[in-house]
């Protein structure tokens, strides 16, 4: 919802996309290395059958939307070159350095050529972060954020967007983040500090909940007074790591913050998180669209009414894609895979 808020706002709310993909990227190394890492461990890891799995879930939505998008645009008299449609629809996109070439047609789908890029990557990855010594790793973690801040200082600002927030080597820092949360997780340390928490009472949890919402919130005052090599990703690895270590932790017990992502609805929306996210550019294209012929002007999109309306309908967008499209196609190809 971050990521959908900053597309309905806007320049001003570039936060809401630049935190929420850092924390998917973040959440996307923990989930792996907690569904998968003991199999990586074990050498029972199956990569192809994983990538196989992984395409089916994304591709066909990133198919469908590609060629919506393309011919909205195509309505509109805008056509692309060849390469940049051939790099956007075969997930490469965000291996050019450049803006003209990942914000073509469906413009989201940059995430997902760096997602499969971290899919490719996850059992090295994860191999090198969980069986490598605390002070080597250590040393290794300070050689590359001391490369990475050389490369964030130097490059020219046209850059800047390309190499650190797209390009899917910079961003493959977010993702190794989450495996090494993991790490700390299951670590003899992390299993001392989970008995120790969940030994407090409801209030202590709820406090320490409520304490990590302000420090996210207090982020996007951080970033709005910071320089942009700076704030389209290294300043959400201060924040979001504790955020997304803790919350795991707490997730058994009973904050109040918890008690609200449990329930019924937060669980519904979480099942068409990934649809909301790959449709709701087009849905808001389409929805804005028709604002014109009724009489409507651009600030008509930033009334209250007309901001519950585009929620509402990304909603039942995303819902309806995931229980008619993604989920039919989904189970075709992985009986297939099987």
């Amino acid at each position: 919802m971050l990521v959908v808020m900053s597309h309905i706002f806007g320049k001003s709310f570039d936060y809401g996309g630049e935190c929420g993909v850092s924390f998917f990227f973040m959440l996307s190394g923990f989930i792996l290395s907690y569904a998968y890492g003991r199999q990586v461990e074990a050498g029972a890891f199956k990569h192809k059958r994983f990538l196989g799995k992984q395409l089916s879930k994304f591709y066909p939505l990133h198919v469908l939307t590609f060629f919506v998008m393309v011919l909205l645009d195509a309505r509109l008299g805008r056509v692309f070159e060849w390469e940049k449609l051939v790099a956007n629809l075969l997930l490469l996109q965000s291996w050019v350095p450049s803006d003209d070439f990942y914000f073509v047609a469906n413009g989201l789908s940059w995430f997902l050529s760096d997602l499969l890029f971290f899919y490719l990557m996850f059992p090295l990855v994860f191999r090198l972060l969980s069986q490598a010594a605390w002070k080597r790793l250590l040393t290794g973690c300070v050689i590359v954020l001391s490369l990475y801040v050389v490369l964030a200082v130097s490059i020219p600002e046209t850059m800047i967007n390309p190499l650190l927030y797209a390009s899917p080597v910079t961003r493959l820092l977010d993702f190794a983040v989450g495996i090494l949360v993991y790490r700390l997780f299951v670590s003899e340390a992390g299993m001392r500090f989970r008995t120790w928490f969940r030994q407090q009472p409801t209030y202590v949890v709820t406090w320490v909940e409520v304490v990590l919402v302000l420090a996210v919130v207090a982020s996007f005052f951080v970033y709005e007074v910071s320089s942009l090599r700076f704030r389209c990703a290294a300043l959400f690895w201060f924040v979001l790591p504790v955020v997304l270590y803790v919350f795991v932790v707490t997730d058994n017990l009973s904050g109040w913050v918890t008690r609200v992502l449990h329930h019924p609805l937060m669980l519904w929306l979480g099942t068409i998180s990934f649809e909301i996210y790959l449709t709701h550019w087009v849905t808001m294209r389409v929805l804005y669209g028709l604002m014109t012929p009724l009489g409507m002007d651009e600030s008509a999109r930033f009334l209250p009414q007309m901001l519950l309306l585009t929620i509402v309908v990304i909603i039942a967008v995303s819902y309806l894609t995931k229980r008619y499209y993604v989920d039919r196609i989904y189970s075709i190809l992985i009986n297939r895979i099987k």
